[in-house]
């Protein structure tokens, strides 16, 4: 019996199921990672152009109709979802009669990404560009800088001896 082939063989085996286990990883990694989305519905400006708040918007993720998200004017939700491809269907409703003013559905491809934040008012008007700044990573003005102060008093420099030590 030859030693050394059977060697060969079992080392391809094994390494062709370690490729095997690093794709079923991969995969699952992909396919399994959860997404925190921030649905806002606020007025918002996106690459010069103004999307006005709706009064009142019911959202589905993913044809899930048991479980609306309803926001009003200036309002943010977070929804989180497991895989990369998701639908979201907006309705802007009427609060007062129910009644359905303008539907707009959306399918979205968040890949790795593991937070974002779409611009329900964008969604609705079929904008190119959905997608917002987090809040925590938006960037803000930096403050301005003190004017230096003018020194009004003057200092006397006057040596203060320590206190002696007594045995």
């Amino acid at each position: 019996m030859n030693n050394g082939s059977v060697n060969k063989k079992r080392l391809v085996i094994r390494l062709v199921l370690l490729s095997l286990l690093i794709v079923i990883g991969f995969f699952l990694y992909y396919y399994g990672k959860e997404h925190e989305v921030l649905l806002d519905n606020k007025t918002v400006e996106i690459n010069g152009q103004i999307y006005e708040a709706a009064e009142f918007v019911r959202i589905t993720v993913n044809g899930d109709a048991a479980k609306p998200i309803e926001l009003y004017a200036k309002e943010r939700d977070v929804v989180k979802v497991n895989g990369p491809k998701h639908t979201i269907k907006v309705e802007i409703v009427d609060e007062d009669s129910d009644k359905v003013i303008k539907t707009e559905e959306r399918d979205f491809n968040f890949g790795k990404i593991s937070s974002l934040m779409i611009s329900i008012p964008a969604v609705a008007e079929k904008a190119p560009d959905v997608y917002l700044p987090l809040p925590g990573l938006m960037t803000q003005a930096p403050a301005p800088e003190p004017a230096p102060e003018e020194e009004t008093e003057t200092t006397v420099d006057v040596e203060i001896e320590p206190p002696a030590i007594s045995d």
